[in-house]
C-alpha cells in the first residue's frame, strides 16, 4: 500500500462525525438542520435537467477526454462574458470532473520530484479546502501554509513568507472567494502573487468555484488579471465549476483554463488518470455555462440569507461564497453544544486549518453554510443566536 496515505489527516467530516457521535440531540421542537456542508439546496435549472433527460441515450457512449464542440464554445462564451477574455483557444481549456477532482489531479501533474534530495513546497491558505493538502502529500511535496489575517478581511499574510520559502515553492494554491471565509482577493493582491510567480517561477492553481457567488462586486479571476496585465496566462491555471454556480454538484462538471503548456501536460496526465464527463452531462453543462439568469437568481437567494444573518446575528456579510465564518469562544465546543441543544450541525473551523507555532488560527471559528431556503435559515440563525 502507498505509505503516504496513512499520513493524510482525517477528512473534516470524519472528525465532525466523531465529535458528534457521543451527543444526543434535543429533537423536541428542533427539526434537524445541517449547515455543515456546502451543498446547494435550491433547485437546479429545469431547462438544464430537461436537456440532460433528452440526451440520456448518449450515456451508452464513452465520453471523449476533450470536450464536445458545444461545451468548448460555452466555456469560451463564459470566459469572455464574465472576465472579458476573448483570445481563449481550445489549447487553453479542458473539462474537469468538478474542481475537487481537478485540483487534486492538476497538483499531481504539475509537481516535479526530479530532484530526489529535497521535497519542494506547495503553498496554500490556512484555513483551506483540505484536498489541497492531501494532493500535495501524495504528490510527494510539503505543504506550507499562509495564515489569513482576521483583522484584514481574512486576506493572505503574504508578507510573512520569506524569500527562501518562495524559492522552494513549486505551486501556490489559492481560493477566491475563499472557502471557508468568503473573502475575495483584490486586484492588487492578485497582481502581487502573479509577480511573485514570475519572479520565483512557481505555478499558481486558483480554485475559483465560488467566483459567481458574491454580494455586490464580481470577484476577479487570476486569468483575468494576468491577461489584462501581461496578455497571457503564464504559469497560471484557474478552475471553475457548475456545482455552486448552477446548483449542480451531482454533475461533477467543471473546467480549467490557463497556460496552454500546463494544460497540454495536464491533458496527457488525465488521459491515463481518466475522468471524463459523460456526453449527456456535457450537453446539459453547455446550457448551464450560458445561463446567467439562473446564476443571478442564485446570488439573490444567498444574499437574502446573508441579510437574515446580519439582522439576527449582526453578522457582517463576506464579499463572496455562501458561508458564515462565525467567531465563537471555541469552535468545537460551540458545534457540539449547538447540536446537543438545537439539533443543528455546523463545522468547527479548526478542522479546516493546521496549527502554526502551536496555534490553530481557526480554533475559535465555525463554518456555517447558508444554503437552505429563508425559512430554514431564519429558524437556524435564531437558534444559533439563543446559544451565542
Amino acid at each position: 500500500m502507498n505509505h503516504l496515505i496513512s499520513e493524510i489527516n482525517s477528512y473534516p467530516f470524519d472528525k465532525l462525525r466523531k465529535l458528534l457521535s457521543a451527543v444526543s440531540p434535543n429533537k423536541k421542537g428542533n427539526p434537524f438542520i445541517n449547515l455543515s456542508i456546502g451543498e446547494p439546496q435550491k433547485n437546479s435549472s429545469a431547462e438544464v435537467l430537461k436537456i440532460l433527460t433528452k440526451n440520456k441515450k448518449l450515456f451508452s457512449q464513452y465520453p471523449p477526454m476533450d470536450s464536445i464542440h458545444d461545451l468548448n464554445s460555452a466555456y469560451k462564451h463564459y470566459l469572455n462574458k464574465r472576465f472579458g477574455i476573448k483570445d481563449v483557444t481550445e489549447e487553453n481549456i479542458l473539462n474537469l470532473g468538478g474542481t475537487r477532482e481537478g485540483t487534486f489531479s492538476v497538483i499531481q501533474s504539475l509537481f516535479n520530484r526530479e530532484n530526489k534530495s529535497e521535497r519542494p513546497y506547495v503553498l496554500m491558505p490556512n484555513p483551506f479546502y483540505q484536498i489541497y493538502g492531501g494532493a500535495t502529500l501524495l504528490a510527494g511535496g510539503v505543504s506550507k501554509h499562509i495564515n489569513l489575517i482576521d483583522t484584514k478581511n481574512f486576506s493572505l499574510d503574504l508578507d510573512s513568507i520569506k524569500s527562501d520559502i518562495w524559492r522552494k515553492c513549486q505551486i501556490l494554491v489559492l481560493c477566491s472567494p475563499s472557502n471557508p471565509t468568503g473573502s475575495v482577493m483584490s486586484e492588487s493582491e492578485i497582481l502581487k502573487v502573479i509577480k511573485l510567480s514570475r519572479k520565483y517561477g512557481f505555478y499558481i492553481v486558483s480554485d475559483e468555484c465560488y467566483v459567481d457567488i458574491y454580494r455586490q462586486n464580481p470577484p476577479k479571476s487570476l486569468i483575468e488579471i494576468s491577461f489584462k496585465k501581461y496578455g497571457n496566462f503564464k504559469n497560471i491555471l484557474s478552475l471553475h465549476s457548475l456545482s455552486k454556480r448552477s446548483n449542480l454538484p451531482g454533475f461533477r462538471s467543471g473546467m480549467i483554463c490557463g497556460d496552454k503548456n500546463l494544460i497540454k501536460n495536464f491533458k496527457k496526465y488525465r488521459s491515463f488518470h481518466g475522468v471524463s464527463i459523460p456526453i449527456p452531462i456535457q450537453i446539459a453543462s453547455s446550457e448551464a455555462w450560458r445561463d446567467e439568469k439562473f446564476v443571478k437568481d442564485n446570488r439573490s437567494f444567498y444574499n437574502e440569507n446573508f441579510s437574515l444573518a446580519n439582522k439576527i446575528l449582526d453578522y457582517k456579510e463576506p464579499d463572496g461564497a455562501f458561508y458564515m465564518w462565525l467567531k465563537t469562544e471555541n469552535g468545537e465546543k460551540f458545534s457540539k453544544r449547538l447540536y446537543k441543544q438545537k439539533n443543528i450541525v455546523t463545522l468547527p473551523g479548526k478542522y479546516l486549518a493546521v496549527s502554526k507555532n502551536g496555534k490553530n488560527p481557526a480554533e475559535n471559528y465555525v463554518r456555517i453554510a447558508l444554503v437552505h431556503n429563508k425559512k430554514i435559515v431564519k429558524e437556524a440563525l435564531e437558534k444559533i443566536s439563543d446559544i451565542l
